[in-house]
């Protein structure tokens, strides 16, 4: 093999170890449109689709009476369904924020409430065991208008979600 060759090869393989160990960032909501994108979401593995249910059930997505883009999208039916529900169970056992969004069958106001949310912008990024949940909810509330944003990080073992630092629901685990 002559040294061209050789330099060729060796810098394949670093490249593909970097790729290997690179982050991936994966946009449910787009901050531009603010809306669900389905093919995003289609792609996700399970892990990712219980942790954007999860999500779903924190937050609102154009939710109009049980129905709510994101656990559509999903393929989890109406909001609360039971698939929903035990996917969150399934992931996150132990999250106290998880209990409550299921104890509440993962309700949401609609859209059109005097009060309600939805989430302007939603990512996850993945290096990793590690997950990055980028976010931004808007909550509204009889006219007045507040911005809750991320980051959350978890920590990916065992088939289990970890948390290592929410905002969102942060409250739960005081």
């Amino acid at each position: 093999m002559k040294t061209a060759e050789r330099l060729v090869l060796i810098w394949f393989l670093i490249i593909s170890c970097i790729s290997l160990h690179a982050q991936q960032t994966y946009t449910i909501i787009p901050k531009k449109t603010g809306r669900v994108n389905k093919t995003v979401v289609a792609g996700l593995s399970p892990s990712l689709k219980a942790l954007a249910a999860f999500y779903g059930a924190m937050g609102g997505t154009y939710c109009k009476d049980l129905q709510c883009e994101l656990t559509t999208a999903l393929g989890l039916g109406k909001q609360g369904s039971d698939a929903q529900k035990t996917m969150i169970q399934k992931y996150f056992p132990g999250d106290k924020a998880a209990k409550l969004v299921v104890g509440q069958d993962c309700y949401l106001p609609p859209s059109e409430s005097s009060s309600f949310s939805n989430f302007a912008a939603l990512s996850f990024t993945v290096l990793k065991d590690t997950i990055r949940v980028n976010y931004q909810l808007l909550v509204y509330d009889h006219g007045n208008t507040k911005t809750i944003s991320g980051p959350d990080i978890y920590v990916f073992k065992s088939q289990v979600f970890k948390n290592k630092k929410r905002v969102l629901y942060a409250w739960t685990d005081k």
